[in-house]
């Protein structure tokens, strides 16, 4: 067991940069309006964690299903999912997101993450306002459980 996982829980003035990084490049996509609107919505959540994963062997490849990289990737993407599930049980909202912002070369410096993680996604999280009825589901079990003799 590695536990790859990292959560890094960002500050006024890292949201800040955050914020501020993502609005560039929706103003440079969709113009400087869409830029503000986005700026606006963002500044506006109220928690952030941004998920990474310590780097491991490099020598092992996401590509090769066997590898440590790849288990450690799931491992962390595992660790998302049970934190969701606990947070959502005290009543926190969750979101996973990995829009594009995660990934853009400012991005860890703007946040301060060490050069041997790296970045899985970003979790905005809050008191939820109200529960929403679950989304209904595009695949029942017929489509997803493939049963083998």
């Amino acid at each position: 067991m590695t536990e790859p996982w990292r959560f890094h829980l960002l500050g006024p003035e890292a949201i800040e940069r955050v914020c501020k990084l993502n609005a560039e490049i929706v103003s440079e996509r969709k113009g400087p309006a869409a830029g503000e609107k986005k700026l606006a919505r963002w500044l506006a959540m109220p928690g952030w964690l941004v998920v990474t994963c310590v780097r491991g062997d490099e020598s092992t490849s996401m590509d090769d299903p066997t590898s440590l990289a790849r288990e450690n990737y799931a491992a962390v993407c595992c660790a998302v999912q049970n934190l969701c599930l606990s947070l959502h049980g005290d009543g926190i909202g969750t979101k996973w997101t990995t829009g594009p912002v995660n990934f853009h070369p400012s991005f860890n410096a703007a946040v301060g993450l060490p050069e041997n993680e790296y970045v899985v996604g970003t979790l905005w999280f809050g008191k939820a306002a109200k529960f929403p009825q679950a989304p209904k589901k595009k695949l029942s079990i017929d489509d997803v459980l493939i049963r083998h003799e």
